[in-house]
């Protein structure tokens, strides 16, 4: 009886210890966020965030990294409010690598926060906009894009493949940012997040074909893509592109509420047919 006492005591006072532990922990979050998801050689990385817990004269340090090589480093000072900011100009040896950068804020030992974004080295042929695409018969929805090595001249739904076709002319090899707006255009299953299919053709447009019949007539391959930035209202793509390629089709589950949701059976088939009808360049974009 007496040794099953202890072990209740010893059990209730390590629950209690390990909620103390927990609740110390969500009490020391550091919120961290950048004014972008994407910069380029010579803009102005901004982070901002906020820390629960403030200590007086005591900064913040915030250091930016690429892979495990240390970019910047700045010890910043905590408002009276918690809020902190710090600029950081991309240029110099040591932002020369491109890829994902982690920004990395540590307060105290408990109070740490990570954040990340995507980072080029070459500001040369890029350019950014919002697209309006067209909805048959119900106005346009925007899409936001960035494109290095070319152009994008055109963006427009095909409801029958539930996916957005691009029009670019790319005059080097580069890539296209897509920002997609979740509530006009998606790929979920069981209301959860999967893969876009991404079709590229070098073929121009073939005289008296209607648009919607393009990625069916047109010789098309499957290509990776990374999703670079993902949130409640926007899914951010990245896609390869190389000299010459034309058309880009993004297909996905889901376009605009009133036409409901999408039976993933149409995934399947198109990468059925995109795997029947074309040869992929995995191997030429991503060796």
């Amino acid at each position: 009886m007496y040794n099953s006492r202890v072990f209740c005591i010893m059990l209730t006072l390590t629950l209690a210890i390990g909620m103390v532990f927990n609740a110390a922990e969500a009490v020391d979050q550091i919120s961290l966020s950048t004014s972008n998801n994407i910069y380029y050689s010579g803009d102005y990385v901004v982070v901002f965030g906020s820390v629960n817990t403030i200590f007086e004269n005591m900064p913040i340090t915030i250091q930016i990294y690429h892979e495990s090589n240390l970019v910047d480093v700045a010890q910043v000072p905590v408002a009276q409010d918690g809020t902190f900011v710090k600029s950081f100009n991309a240029v110099g040896q040591q932002w020369k690598e491109e890829g994902t950068y982690t920004i990395r804020a540590q307060y105290t030992s408990t109070q740490i926060g990570e954040t990340t974004f995507e980072f080029f080295s070459q500001v040369i042929d890029k350019s950014s906009a919002v697209f309006p695409v067209q909805i048959p018969n119900s106005g346009t929805f925007d899409v936001g894009y960035t494109i290095r090595g070319g152009d994008v001249t055109g963006i427009d739904m095909n409801l029958d493949r539930y996916s957005l076709l691009v029009e670019t002319t790319v005059n080097a090899n580069g890539n296209l940012i897509l920002k997609l707006p979740r509530e006009s255009f998606d790929a979920q299953s069981d209301g959860k997040d999967i893969t876009f299919i991404i079709l590229i053709s070098k073929e121009d447009s073939i005289a008296g074909v209607d648009l919607h019949h393009i990625a069916t007539r047109l010789n098309f391959v499957q290509v990776e893509y990374e999703e670079i930035a993902t949130s409640s209202d926007y899914r951010t793509i990245r896609i390869p592109l190389e000299e010459g390629d034309k058309w880009i089709e993004v297909i996905g589950t889901y376009v605009i509420p009133e036409f409901g949701s999408v039976v993933i059976i149409i995934l399947v088939v198109a990468v059925s047919s995109a795997i029947i009808i074309s040869k992929s360049r995995f191997s030429v974009r991503y060796n």
